[in-house]
């Protein structure tokens, strides 16, 4: 019994040692990497004022690796009722916002804004789960017509049942179909989770890990070469049980996750931490988000780039700078 007690006793330390370690180590990434730090948003313009090149913060990726929550789980805390992320310094870096549907049926516009809302993530519609017909929802155009009449920074979702690469790319042209008379400047997301009815269609297909990923990035690429932000909203079970995660590395991820705490898994730049909050502007319960980037600073640029013909171009790394400069050294040594 003493052995296996000492036994023990020596396990417990050792795991309690790797908790620890893997807990500095992402506090140290934090430290080097926080999001809301980093963002630095330059637009070039010609004479004519045709935009040229607009500058989208880059994320940090290292490929073979999956892109595991970089976050300081310490530094995400409720301020005036609401959560938030403080960077190393203790300045407040998120970004506090709501995602709306029809199930939220009254909305006093004004009142949300001043409560002190950043962003909103609008469903604009959804394939039915039985038929898999293409839906919008009810409420989208009013509400984004809201939202862009109160310049609140709005984003949409889409709640795909797709069981095809070819059914994620036509929800991807309904969506664009929706969203193209409004200033969408948070991501156009792409919203796959589960279905509790046995019935539906993406339970009674076969999906694949790689075909579920596959209709992600159809859906995510249509999306971008439209010049929107793709993102994909999937919690961590859901992305660990059903989807490759290392193919889906050019995306941000939208995390749902109902905890006071962080611990998602994976990378992410949007959290949803509540189903069940409360906001001065909206009657009754509302899923409320925290966003690590201010895709508002961006977002509409890009957008207007590829409508004139511009250019976008991600800011270089260090690592790509330093490369730069060493083949530019280079160069002049052979010259």
């Amino acid at each position: 019994m003493f052995l296996i007690g000492m036994i023990s006793g020596m396990l417990i330390v050792h795991f309690a040692n790797l908790k620890r370690q893997a807990k500095e180590e992402t506090n140290q990434q934090t430290a080097n990497t926080d999001r809301g730090a980093q963002i630095e948003i330059v637009k070039e313009e010609s004479e004519e004022g045709k935009i040229i090149n607009v500058y989208v913060p880059e994320r940090i990726r290292q490929y073979g690796v999956i892109p595991r929550n970089p976050y300081n789980t310490e530094n995400f805390r409720i301020e005036d009722g609401f959560m938030a992320y403080f960077n190393e310094e203790g300045e407040k870096i998120s970004h506090l916002g709501v995602d709306l549907s029809y199930h939220q049926t009254k909305v006093d516009w004004q009142q949300l804004k001043d409560s002190g809302c950043e962003f909103v993530m609008l469903r604009c519609g959804y394939r039915g789960y039985t038929e898999g017909g293409l839906v919008k929802d009810e409420k989208f155009d009013e509400y984004a017509a809201a939202c862009n009449e109160y310049d609140i920074p709005m984003g949409v979702y889409f709640f795909t049942q797709a069981i095809s690469v070819e059914e994620a790319e036509r929800e991807a042209e309904f969506v664009l179909s929706l969203i193209e008379d409004y200033e969408i400047s948070y991501p156009v997301a792409f919203d796959t989770e589960n279905v509790t009815d046995k019935n539906a269609r993406t339970n009674i297909n076969e999906i694949t890990k790689e075909l579920r990923s596959n209709m992600c990035i159809a859906f995510c690429e249509k999306v971008k070469e439209a010049g929107y932000y793709p993102m994909i909203y999937a919690s961590e079970n859901w992305i660990r049980r059903n989807m490759d995660v290392e193919l889906l590395q050019e995306y941000d991820f939208w995390a749902p996750q109902y905890l006071e705490e962080n611990d998602f898994m994976y990378d992410f730049t949007m959290w949803q931490y509540t189903e069940k909050g409360n906001i001065a502007g909206i009657e009754g319960e509302v899923d409320l988000n925290v966003s690590l980037v201010d895709y508002s600073q961006f977002v509409p640029n890009m957008r207007q780039a590829v409508l004139s013909g511009g250019e976008i171009k991600t800011i270089p790394s260090e690592q790509e700078e330093v490369s730069a400069q060493n083949e530019e050294g280079s160069e002049e040594l052979k010259e």
